[in-house]
């Protein structure tokens, strides 16, 4: 954005930065980190303290610096997240919500508590914003139901093109490699992917899968690999920092995403960019981005064996994944750059300027 002349402050829980950007200045307003799978007390005790601590510092900011726009990005998510910046009368400048996510899945216990409160505070946020951005057209309908559909622009998630870029092909290749990227919880599906694992193995003992990340079903989906002999196929790679993430994409054939519901998958844009072909569920995210049997195949959510014919189906047909590989990453470079996205964004800013 910076080659359009913005100038950004910008309030967030938890910040990590390689190095600072010219045009920007960082407020942090938490602790620590919340996770998907974060405790019960430590999540609700970072959301609150995320919530006030924010109001308090982008009330301070407004009453000191030359402001344009107020825009909420993440955390956006449908029915839960809220900001008290939007429902002031005497607001002077216009306010811009997303982009907005939406869970396909059955809410923990705990935020189906909290959602009526939320949700209400949602809606007015939503009813008050001058823009909402969704990050998917299905997003999008949802919301054509609230506010009138000129409000509401679709816009996704973005990746660095010039990180995540192809490798050349690498000399004396052994085997191949499938890949998942991702928190290590149930909602990834990462169970399915081990069973596929077990039915490719059989057909091809030149692949194996590699798992990076993290979480609380670290432990057991090791267990299930040991159970299921594939201990030698299998590598748990543990956290992965970003910027070394792109050598895993670079090095794999295929990526496998089986999530069981996810609002987008941005893994998915990350590995097409590298020119790599995606296997992912047919539900949610992967559904707007993954274009069926040109840059992936799409497969029903919690079905081991479909992940394991599609897998399969790439692997006997290596010219066929390449070119798939090459489509992902004309895809992404066309759609989800970062140029293509900051180009949007000022877009949009220029509408309410």
């Amino acid at each position: 954005m910076r080659k359009y002349g913005y100038f950004f402050e910008a309030v967030s829980a938890y910040i990590r930065l390689k190095k600072p950007l010219e045009n920007v200045n960082f407020h942090q307003v938490g602790s620590f980190e919340v996770l998907p799978y974060t405790n019960f007390l430590k999540k609700y005790i970072g959301h609150l303290e995320f919530i006030a601590r924010r109001h308090w510092r982008s009330s301070k900011i407004l009453g000191k610096e030359k402001i344009d726009v107020i825009h909420h990005m993440l955390p956006a998510v449908y029915n839960q997240s809220f900001n008290p910046l939007a429902f002031s009368r005497k607001r002077k400048y216009p306010f811009i919500f997303g982009p907005i996510s939406a869970h396909l899945y059955p809410r923990p216990s705990d935020e189906k508590a909290f959602m009526r409160l939320t949700s209400k505070l949602h809606m007015e946020t939503v009813r008050r914003s001058d823009r909402l951005i969704a990050i998917t057209s299905h997003v999008k309908k949802l919301y054509s139901k609230i506010v009138e559909d000129e409000k509401i622009w679709v816009i996704p998630l973005g990746v660095d093109t010039d990180l995540f870029k192809p490798l050349e092909e690498r000399e004396n290749k052994d085997g191949f490699e499938i890949l998942f990227v991702g928190h290590l919880y149930r909602l990834k599906g990462v169970e399915n992917l081990l069973r596929a694992m077990s039915l490719i193995s059989k057909e091809r003992g030149d692949a194996k899968l590699r798992i990076v990340g993290d979480g609380p079903d670290k432990s057991r989906l090791m267990n299930l690999a040991k159970a299921l002999r594939l201990e030698a196929k299998t590598f748990f790679e543990g956290l992965i920092s970003h910027a070394q993430i792109a050598a895993y994409y670079q090095r794999c054939d295929v990526l496998c995403f089986p999530t069981l519901g996810e609002p987008f998958g941005k893994v998915i844009l990350e590995a097409m960019a590298c020119g790599k072909p995606v296997v992912a569920s047919n539900i949610g995210g992967p559904t707007h981005i993954i274009k069926e049997g040109k840059t992936g195949f799409l497969v029903p959510p919690g079905q081991p064996k479909a992940i394991a014919e599609r897998i399969l189906e790439l692997l006997n047909d290596e010219s066929r994944m390449k070119e798939m590989g090459r489509n992902a990453r004309r895809v992404v470079v066309r759609r989800y750059s970062w140029d293509k996205i900051a180009e949007a964004y000022h877009k949009l800013y220029n509408s309410l300027l």
